[in-house]
């Protein structure tokens, strides 16, 4: 085929030559210079690539894509009615990761990749591993829930877990060029399930845990399983494959799909190869002894819960598989920043504790209720709601999981175009033995407040459900909204007015 005379055969790739077992249609070969599945984003030179999805089928764009000089289009059916030239695939998204890597010189073979997957914990983890490894002079870089960190300049705000194969490419390309050897990646389970992470190989693989998310999207518990377990696929052959060995879902998931890789269990049972055990758990820390059959180390975190413990364990571990010492691991995680809104304590001198806190799935709301209640001296103030347009089988079962709480308190969360109402009900149903909510208030703001006011000495307020996030989403407008903000200008308020009685709360 001829290129537009603005274009040179010089830089330009043969799909042919790429991927010799496609068929093509209107062509023996395509020649192109850059790829999107953005049809936005096409030019002359552009290969669009027609991604099917749940919500956005790109075969409906791809008239734009031609109108904006798409020179042909990556496909898994042929195509009638265009006048481009097609190349047929059968899985179009491995197809789409893998060139995309292929165009950005394939700068995840100049790095050591660590891939940490789960329903919970994986940010903890990912910050942790990025600490240890620059404890040992290790040039890293984070791509993760939070920010995207390429080992040179300043990290940038995330649009989402695991971005899409052309900005993974592009960001470890940058790391590459600011001298990394390692990167660590949050690998959410739509990615999976996505094949965003297609032409990667990783060094090591974590799953953290595997509990009741996402299953508007999977459909149910075992699709969700099978997504996380295709980390495995992603592994190099000599990967270190390192797993919560006390979870029951991910040792079901073992037995549902036997892997290559032999599993490093970490947990707090004997059987487990890195045994946790517990030494000191208080309302602001935690003090634990990691042991195998060749190393002991103790780690103190400046953060509380058990779970915590266990992301600092699934993370020593795998430093330690890397060929990291015990000096370098117990510096970077008792000694490195961790992520924002993760049980974050905001003070302001007062004489009881607030905690901002991502727990949004019943496992993760159990795990922090469970814990921080057994450490505070006071009564236990847990307040949070639940997302709309998302999996609402989970919102009775957050109900269960935070009964135990002295006080509860439903809010919205990122209500989307969902009535805040009707998802408050839902979360409602869980409930049981009579117990009901102390205060429903839908606005997030008030109800926060209203937390910080009726907490008294020794008590503990849990502020769960959005952590890090900066907006919150309400009819299809994301406003500003910082939980750690409103923390602080609750407490503010109800300090500047010290003759403002403490209206009680029953226990």
């Amino acid at each position: 085929m001829s290129l537009p005379k603005s274009l040179s055969a010089m830089n330009s790739h043969s799909i042919r030559r790429l991927l010799p077992s496609a068929s093509f249609v209107g062509c023996g070969d395509l020649l192109f210079q850059r790829i999107s599945c953005d049809s936005r984003q096409c030019e002359p030179g552009t290969l669009f690539v027609a991604v099917p999805g749940s919500k956005h089928d790109g075969r409906h764009y791809i008239h734009e894509a031609v109108s904006r000089g798409a020179c042909g289009v990556l496909t898994s059916v042929p195509l009638v009615d265009i006048n481009v030239p097609q190349c047929v695939v059968s899985d179009i998204r491995r197809c789409y990761g893998w060139i995309c890597q292929y165009l950005a010189g394939q700068p995840a073979n100049s790095l050591d990749l660590l891939g940490v997957t789960g329903t919970n914990g994986k940010t903890t983890i990912s910050w942790m591993l990025r600490s240890i490894l620059r404890a040992a002079s290790k040039r890293t870089g984070l791509l993760g829930t939070i920010e995207y960190d390429d080992a040179g300049n300043c990290p940038v705000e995330a649009t989402m877990t695991t971005p899409d194969p052309h900005k993974i490419a592009d960001w470890l390309g940058q790391m590459v060029r600011h001298r990394a050897t390692h990167a660590v990646m949050e690998v959410s389970s739509h990615a999976l399930d996505q094949r965003r992470i297609a032409g990667l190989s990783l060094r090591s693989a974590i799953i953290s845990n595997i509990s009741h998310d996402h299953l508007d999207y999977h459909g149910d518990l075992k699709s969700y399983m099978l997504a996380k377990s295709s980390i495995q696929d992603y592994c190099r052959a000599d990967a270190d494959f390192i797993i919560n060995g006390d979870d029951l879902h991910i040792q079901e998931m073992l037995k549902m799909r036997c892997g290559r890789l032999e599993p490093v269990t970490v947990g707090f049972s004997e059987r487990n190869q890195f045994q946790i055990s517990p030494l000191e758990q208080t309302v602001s820390r935690g003090r634990f002894a990691l042991c195998s059959d060749s190393d002991r180390m103790e780690f103190t975190l400046p953060l509380p819960c058990q779970h915590n413990m266990l992301n600092a364990a699934l993370a020593a571990a795998t430093a330690l598989k890397l060929g990291m010492s015990v000096d370098e691991i117990q510096a970077g995680i008792e000694q490195g920043s961790l992520p924002p809104g993760r049980m974050q304590r905001i003070s302001a001198g007062q004489s009881f504790d607030c905690f901002v806190d991502y727990a949004h799935t019943p496992d993760a709301i159990e795990n922090v209720v469970r814990t921080m209640k057994s450490v505070t001296a006071g009564r236990l103030i847990c307040l949070f709601g639940a997302g709309g347009n998302r999996d609402s089988e989970k919102r009775p079962l957050m109900a269960k999981a935070a009964q135990s709480a002295d006080v509860i308190i439903l809010t919205a969360d990122n209500s989307r175009e969902e009535p805040t109402h009707q998802i408050i009900d839902d979360i409602c149903r869980g409930f049981e033995n009579n117990r009901t909510p102390e205060l429903i208030e839908e606005d997030r703001t008030m109800a926060i407040q209203w937390a910080v006011d009726h907490a008294q000495p020794g008590d503990c307020v849990l502020i769960l459900g959005k952590g890090h996030e900066k907006g919150q989403e309400i009819n299809g407008v994301i406003h500003p909204f910082d939980d750690r903000i409103e923390v602080k200008k609750a407490l503010a308020n109800r300090f500047s007015l010290p003759d403002t009685p403490c209206v009680k709360v029953p226990a």
